[in-house]
Order: structure tokens, then C-alpha cells, then sequence
């Protein structure tokens, strides 16, 4: 598997990685609410959707509309051409837990409800990377993100749900880490495989924060992407959404 483009290829031809982005294709027996309904999405995430970092993010911790961010680009680009409704419940250091009941934060807690009340077509679920920067056990980890899925299935049960799973980070909170990211991405494959779910895998488009490759993509911190790495993901993404049902439309 391809885990990374260097960096010269990704700002000159973003368009031509773009196009290697290979959509899932529908069984039209049991084809995806997002295949006939595009009129809802949620994402769940962490600093890589909140903004944070980059050019007018005043989201205090929390999601907020910043130009340059892949989830804002995505939504506006959703709105434009779908009609679609997008919610961001993403927090700054957000982990798997922090979805569930008694998570730290009100709107990431509360994800479950809010899925109960929005019903969207597409939840789109990008944690993990805070779970992997803090060492946390992958055990642990795989009961608390299976939770998460589960609890979403339960709350809106016509909603598609899109695993994404990030770019290995550059750095690290843990000082001495013992699991490598491959290890949290084989849990998010399994969950997937295990509820029929999709997987969307960013290192086939980003190289980790820690490598040549990463140069112009990422932050100084080497965890975090700058506007160019948020324009790649949103790319990368949209591409996706727009050929899952066969066909760009756009």
C-alpha cells in the first residue's frame, strides 16, 4: 500500500493524485442511503476538522467555519452542489471516548443524540489520531471506537457511515510510545468490515508528519496540516463521496 506522495507531486498535480482515489462500488441490491439522499451529513473528528492552526480559526478549542479547512471547504462544496446540511462535532485532542457518554466535551459527548435527532445520510468518522498520539491501548481503543460506531447505528440507523482514517502523525504526546499507527488502523478496518461500513485510507494520499514527504504539507509541529495538506484531504474526499454510487456527478 501506497503511503504517502511527495510533496512536490501533491501541490503541482493534486488533481492527478485525486484521481487515483478508487470509490467503493455499491451493491445496488443494498445500495447506501448517501446513493439516493444527499441532503445530511455529520462528521466526527479532532483537530484535523476543527480548523486549528490555520489562517482565522477562532473555534476555542471547538469546530469553526475556516476557510482553508477540509471540513469547511467540503461542506460549502456539499451545500453548492447537493443542497447538503453539514454538522462538524470536532474537538481539539478529541479520542474515541470522548464520543461516548461522559466525554469531555458537550458536543462531542452528545454525538449519538445529535445523530438521533439529525438522522443524517452520511456520518463521516475521522478519530483516532489522539488515541494513537497518546499511546492509548489498543484494546481500549477498539472498545471505545466500536462503541462510537455502534452507538451511531443505533441513534440514526439509515445513516451511511464513511470510516477515515488519518495520516500517521509526526509527533507524538506520549513520550515513550509502544503501538505504532498501523495498529489503530487495522482496529478502524475491522469495526468497518465487522458493521458492512466504508473506508476511506488518508495515507494513500499523505506521507506521516515525520518525513521528507510531509515537507509543505504540515504545520511545524509535524502533527497538524497546513492549508495545502486541508486542500489534498478535502480533494481526497470529496472524490470519494462523489463517485461512491458510480459516476462523478460533478
Amino acid at each position: 500500500m501506497v503511503r504517502g506522495v511527495r510533496a512536490g507531486l501533491v501541490l503541482g498535480a493534486a488533481a492527478l493524485v485525486v484521481a487515483g482515489c478508487a470509490a467503493p462500488q455499491a451493491d445496488p441490491k443494498e445500495a447506501p442511503t448517501w446513493c439516493s439522499d444527499r441532503s445530511s451529513a455529520l462528521v466526527l473528528g479532532d483537530s484535523l476538522s476543527t480548523g486549528w492552526g490555520l489562517p482565522g480559526y477562532e473555534g476555542d478549542g471547538g469546530y469553526a467555519e475556516t476557510d482553508a479547512a477540509w471540513s469547511t471547504r467540503l461542506a460549502r462544496r456539499a451545500a453548492e452542489e447537493w443542497g447538503t446540511s453539514t454538522t462538524v462535532l470536532a474537538h481539539n485532542g478529541a479520542t474515541a471516548s470522548d464520543f461516548l457518554p461522559g466525554g469531555r466535551w458537550p458536543e462531542t459527548a452528545g454525538a449519538a443524540e445529535t445523530a438521533g435527532d439529525l438522522m443524517p445520510a452520511l456520518v463521516l468518522v475521522v478519530v483516532g489520531a489522539n488515541d494513537f498520539s497518546r499511546d492509548v491501548d489498543p484494546a481500549e481503543f477498539d472498545e471505545h471506537y466500536r462503541r462510537v460506531v455502534d452507538d451511531l447505528a443505533a441513534a440514526s440507523p439509515r445513516s451511511t457511515v464513511l470510516h477515515v482514517i488519518q495520516y500517521e502523525l509526526g509527533a507524538r504526546e506520549a513520550e515513550d510510545p509502544r503501538y505504532p499507527w498501523d495498529t489503530y488502523a487495522d482496529v478502524i478496518e475491522t469495526v468497518a468490515a465487522d458493521e458492512g461500513n466504508e473506508v476511506l485510507d488518508l495515507r494513500e494520499y499523505l506521507p506521516a508528519g515525520d518525513t521528507e514527504e510531509a515537507e509543505g504539507l504540515f504545520l511545524p509541529d509535524r502533527a497538524h496540516l497546513n492549508p495545502a495538506g486541508q486542500r489534498l484531504v478535502r480533494a481526497v474526499v470529496w472524490t470519494y463521496l462523489d463517485t461512491w454510487c458510480g459516476g462523478a456527478r460533478s
